[in-house]
Formats: C-alpha cells, sequence, structure tokens
C-alpha cells in the first residue's frame, strides 16, 4: 500500500509521459466522464499522439484504473497519516480520519468525482481491488469508533455502520463542493468533524 500523500507523490518513479497522460486522463475524465473522452482526447491534452498512451497503459480502462488506484491509497495514506499524528485518543483519532477526509474529497474534488461516479467502468478485478482499499479504509475508522465504544467516549450501536455513514459523508462532500456559499475546505473539514463527534458520543 503506497504511503504517498498526493498523487503527484505516488506518481512520481513513473516516466515523465506516463505522468502527463495520467494527468491528462483526470483532467478529461473529470470534463466529460469515461465514457465522454476518448483515447485521442487524452493524448492530444497530453500533447502526444494516441499511440505513447498504448506504450504505458493498453487500454483507456487501464489509464482509468490507475487514476482511482491511486487516488484510493492516497485517501487512506492521509487518513492514517491524521489518525497517528492525531495519537491515542480515540476522540482525536476519529476526529482527525474525517477532517484528513473531508479535506481529501473537497481540495481533490474532481479527482474524487472520478474515483468515484467512474469506477463502474472498471474491469471486475480493478473494481474488487478498489473495494479492498474502500473497505480497509472503512475498517480503520470503525477501529477508532470501537475504541472510542470501549472508552466510554462513543456509543453508537454499530461502530462499522457508524463509520460507514460518517465515511459515506466525506465522500459526499466531492459531489457538491465547490459549493455557491463558498466556504473553504478546512471550514467545512470543521463543520464535519463537530458533526461526527456528536453523532457518535453519548
Amino acid at each position: 500500500m503506497s504511503t504517498a500523500l498526493t498523487v503527484e507523490e505516488a506518481w512520481a518513479g513513473l516516466p515523465a509521459t506516463a505522468q502527463r497522460l495520467l494527468v491528462a486522463g483526470l483532467e478529461t475524465f473529470g470534463e466529460n466522464g469515461y465514457h465522454g473522452t476518448s483515447t485521442r482526447a487524452i493524448a492530444q491534452r497530453a500533447g502526444m499522439s494516441p499511440a505513447a498512451l498504448y506504450m504505458h497503459f493498453p487500454t483507456k480502462e487501464d489509464l482509468l484504473f490507475e487514476i482511482a488506484r491511486t487516488g484510493h491509497e492516497v485517501h487512506f495514506a492521509r487518513v492514517r497519516a491524521a489518525a497517528d499524528a492525531a495519537g491515542p485518543d480515540p476522540s482525536a483519532r476519529v476526529a482527525a480520519i474525517v477532517e484528513a477526509s473531508v479535506l481529501f474529497h473537497a481540495e481533490h474534488h474532481s479527482l474524487a468525482r472520478t474515483i468515484q461516479y467512474e469506477h463502474p467502468s472498471l474491469a471486475p478485478d480493478h473494481q474488487r481491488a478498489l473495494l479492498k482499499i474502500r473497505r480497509d479504509t472503512e475498517s480503520f475508522l470503525a477501529d477508532a469508533v470501537t475504541e472510542g465504544v470501549a472508552s466510554g467516549a462513543f456509543a453508537p450501536d454499530d461502530a462499522p455502520t457508524a463509520a460507514l455513514a460518517l465515511m459515506s459523508l466525506a465522500i459526499d462532500v466531492a459531489r457538491w463542493y465547490p459549493s455557491q456559499r463558498r466556504r473553504s475546505p478546512t471550514q467545512i473539514a470543521t463543520s464535519y468533524t463537530h458533526l461526527a463527534l456528536r453523532l457518535l458520543r453519548p
């Protein structure tokens, strides 16, 4: 599992041409959707020929999978790093996880929308790979909630379901952000963090 905290960091070891294609793919998928984007459009955005794309990614679906896999791994890495920095207190860990997830989905809303809404276009084995990362991320939050229940800080009836609900709220930020209310990612993350703790506490 990658520990990179940005997609740029995650892709830094790839050839420069592959990096350009990934950025171009992310931009064009974000603008037109997976099915509305051709390999020619991606190559043109990257300033290359379509043949150059196939040297790095055999299919358009492989390119989407690399973007989606990286996005999922970066999100999970940010969540883990935030929880580690928060220390052992369950309330602080849950707050840090929710904050990190909301910040990711607001600050990188185009990437987040692409990986959330275009993943059904992936091949079954690629979808299973992403599902594993999603479940690992949810389990990480559920463990923190469970620790809070054990300490008496939280009182949900079902920690895994509570974790799934909180993660779903964070993910949904990518659907509507940015909004006309012009709130910053930090302001939104703070509000969601307070909401999460209120929902969990007795």
